[in-house]
């Protein structure tokens, strides 16, 4: 089962300036393919969530916690 760890989840928080899913999105395609950070397989799953998040209007988290915790929640949900 695919997991986000809260270090990943901190840095993803604080790099959305926008504080949206639109703009989590936006760092999460400027994060696949780097070397460092976090997994092109975990930004592969967190994408279409991500997406799908985005276009229904959810509120987006107000803490690097939150959004492990919503991220985490959907990852579980993915077939292994």
């Amino acid at each position: 089962m695919a997991h986000l760890p809260i270090d990943d989840a901190e840095m993803l928080f604080n790099d959305n300036k926008q504080m949206s899913w639109s703009g989590l999105l936006n760092v999460l395609k400027q994060r696949k393919g780097k070397a460092e950070g976090i997994s092109d397989t975990l930004i592969d799953l967190m994408m279409p969530i991500t997406q799908r998040f985005a276009q229904s209007n959810k509120p987006y988290p107000n803490s690097a916690e939150g959004l492990q915790e919503v991220l985490n929640d959907e990852l579980a949900k993915v077939p292994a």
